[in-house]
């Protein structure tokens, strides 16, 4: 399974030419058929695994009377790249006589979660600092309507029982824009949260600008409002990547660390090493790591943010980053 899932995986120098995004299945090749009774739909990714980008069609599934919900997001072979691409298109959902529910076509970190009327969105990604997001779009909004990619760096704070935002980025389409155009979507980052560390990404392309994931009955929007999405990449530092589905599970402490770093793996790795970079992707400590509990010297580092790679050989199996204050 590790070897299938690293295929998902590419990791790029802002200076090289790349084919593949670093986003599982963000070039959306990968789609698979669900069939429920007599209804099926398709989504992204493959059958029977965690896929990385999701959608709201699983609404399709709801049981009549209800039900069936309406699909929002289809494979379509009109791309800017490969063999498919994403289409998303927003629809109205009439859950009685009197009450509709407006559904954008909403791709990305979403999964339907039908006891609260929305969805649950992001992704696992510890130690996650993307500069920012890109891709390719078409956009067709309908009276007045617009589209919009979001990112959301986010960690989730034990006291408050809520996510802090560490770095957010949007961009709102408002106007027809007929061919595919590349978009890039910077995440600024909040300067009192840098000793933060990311445990969570939020990404999404949604056809309707107006949309609240966690609550389907506050959206706004325009029902066949249309946005086409392909090639969707996350960019780091000088070709520094995150590993956004990783098979082996990394737990660095403390954090921000002084003197020394332990990191604690899921499982051991045979001839593993760590690698340590620092913002300008730098290689500033290459260690083994072949047990499960592993000590890093690293007090002869500044004070400041690293990122690291954990590597089986060429594989890279996990990333993130961690701070150094003396």
């Amino acid at each position: 399974m590790r070897k299938l899932l690293l295929l998902s995986f590419a990791f790029f120098s802002l200076n090289a030419a790349f084919s593949q995004s670093n986003i599982p299945n963000g070039d959306l090749e990968e789609w698979y058929q669900v069939t429920m009774g007599s209804v099926s739909y398709e989504q992204p990714g493959v059958a029977g695994w965690n896929n990385f980008l999701g959608t709201l069609n699983d609404l399709v599934a709801v049981l009549p009377p209800i039900g069936p919900g309406p699909q929002t997001v289809f494979k379509t072979d009109d791309k800017y790249s490969g063999t498919y691409a994403a289409k998303l298109v927003s629809a109205s959902f009439p859950l009685s006589d009197c009450v509709t529910v407006f559904i954008p076509g909403m791709l990305g970190t979403a999964q339907m979660d039908y006891a609260a009327i929305g969805a649950k969105i992001g992704k696992g990604c510890p130690g996650c600092r993307p500069l920012k997001v890109s891709g390719y779009y078409k956009a067709m909004p309908v009276n007045g309507d617009s589209c919009a990619v979001v990112i959301l760096v986010s960690r989730w704070n034990a006291e408050t029982k809520k996510k802090d935002t560490i770095g957010y980025g949007r961009m709102v389409i408002y106007n027809e824009v007929p061919t595919y155009t590349k978009f890039d979507v910077p995440v600024n980052y909040d300067p009192e949260m840098n000793s933060e560390v990311p445990d969570s990404l939020t990404l999404l392309a949604v056809s309707s600008a107006g949309f609240n994931a966690v609550q389907f009955m506050q959206q706004v929007g325009q029902e066949g409002s249309t946005m086409y999405v392909d090639e969707l990449i996350l960019e780091y530092p000088m070709g520094l990547g995150e590993a956004l589905m990783p098979d082996i599970a990394v737990n660095c402490f403390p954090n921000p660390a002084n003197n020394a770093l332990y990191v604690e793996l899921s499982e051991a790795v045979k001839n593993g090493i760590i690698e340590i970079y620092d913002l300008n992707g730098k290689l500033c400590i290459s260690f083994s790591a072949n047990s499960v509990k592993n000590t890093i010297p690293v007090s002869h580092l500044s004070n400041g943010a690293y990122f690291f790679k954990l590597k089986e050989g060429k594989s890279i199996l996990n990333t993130g980053s961690f701070v150094i204050q003396h």
